[in-house]
């Protein structure tokens, strides 16, 4: 009889980071002989299909419910009534109950939440079958303080996995125990290496939201263009949509060699006509898109985003980690114009991510099953 994994998610229909991650993890346990359901709390309303392996059951406790998590912060402020504070916090509670009937149904052999007030939502005796996977940093995590309160209530309940090393070790001396680590993986592989010396494009795949910082990164590319002529060849792409689109459309910048693409289906595609990938994070948990741009052998520049950096990033070999505006701009255009070093870099980044295929990440969490095992 096959075992079973069950994943938590808060809201379903989502092209977002974390169903990124649930969808391949699930898909590779299915072909590992498990079966996997990921169970979302409700749903985000939007008209959008998630593609996905067949296999990989979804569903729905709340379909028709806007996600709406109340805050005592908002009464105290007069933002909502101390009647709508209740009103909604039962209707939470309500899904809570609910998902806890479905996995005390389903009994589960595996539980992973991928949100840490769904740990709330599991029934006591599957507590020690639940692993819950923070999706940020450590230091992210710990600056929440409904995220440290939940995590402390589960201390030695559940089992505690973090994106990379530095989160887990920062985690273990703030208190936490069954504390461990695994990267997320690339979703995606490639048997091609991107031409970065000809290619003569520079790409960043993000959100468009504040945390990014595409206009600083628009704003360094802008000023290299416009001070280097023997820069007239090259692009600059950014895929993706959010907040801020409307605002970055706004700036003042070279519009024909600067360009917002919207969203792409095939960062695959993208990236292997691409030389040089851009980060300007002011905090990533585990980045997916440096993953991906590593994959496709497109060194990636970044500021120091937290405690995975040096972890997804070798500086000098498989890319760059810059240690202000300034040295961004410099490293930035030392690449552009250093065909050797952007091609040795191109093939160290491509070689370093063979850590991150999925073959491999898939087998850290099969012996994290393991040790839940040995418990039971």
């Amino acid at each position: 009889m096959k075992k079973k994994v069950l994943i938590l998610q808060l809201l379903g229909k989502s092209y977002g980071g974390i169903w990124q991650v649930n969808r391949l993890i699930g898909e590779e346990f299915i072909k590992n002989g498990y079966e996997v359901t990921i169970l979302n709390l409700r749903d985000n309303k939007v008209d959008i299909t998630v593609d996905h392996d067949s296999r990989l059951k979804i569903e729905t406790i709340n379909k028709e419910t806007d996600w709406d998590y109340p805050l005592k912060s908002d009464v105290i402020k007069f933002k909502i009534s101390i009647f709508d504070y209740f009103k909604r916090l039962k209707k939470v509670e309500d899904d809570y109950k609910k998902m806890s009937n479905y996995i005390e149904d389903y009994k589960p052999d595996y539980i992973i939440a991928s949100h840490y007030l769904l740990l709330n939502a599991v029934p006591n005796n599957y507590l020690s079958r639940t692993i819950y996977q923070q999706h940020s940093s450590a230091e992210y995590a710990f600056s929440q303080k409904g995220n440290v309160k939940t995590l402390f209530k589960f201390n030695n309940r559940v089992t505690y996995l973090w994106l990379c090393e530095s989160s887990c070790n920062e985690a273990k001396k703030r208190g936490l125990n069954n504390c461990h680590y695994i990267y997320n993986a690339v979703r995606f592989n490639s048997e091609e290496r991107a031409n970065v010396v000809n290619n003569k494009k520079i790409v960043t795949i993000a959100r468009l939201s504040y945390e990014k910082r595409i206009d600083l990164m628009i704003k360094i590319v802008n000023e290299l263009f416009s001070e280097n002529e023997s820069l007239s060849e090259w692009i600059f792409e950014i895929y993706g949509n959010g907040e801020e689109e409307e605002s970055l459309k706004r700036l003042e910048y070279d519009k024909k060699r600067i360009k917002l693409m919207g969203v792409t289906d095939d960062p695959k595609k993208v990236l292997l006509s691409s030389s040089i990938n851009l980060n300007t994070s002011l905090f990533e948990g585990f980045c997916l898109s440096i993953l991906e741009a590593n994959e496709c052998g497109v060194p990636t520049i970044a500021f120091a985003f937290g405690e995975s950096v040096n972890e997804q990033i070798k500086n000098g070999n498989t890319g760059i980690i810059a240690t202000d505006i300034d040295d961004y701009k410099k490293k930035l255009l030392l690449l552009m114009t250093d065909s050797d070093k952007l091609n040795s870099m191109s093939i160290s980044c491509k070689k370093f991510n063979e850590m991150f295929r999925i073959e491999t990440i898939i087998n850290e969490w099969l012996v994290l099953f393991g040790k839940i095992d040995e418990k039971h």
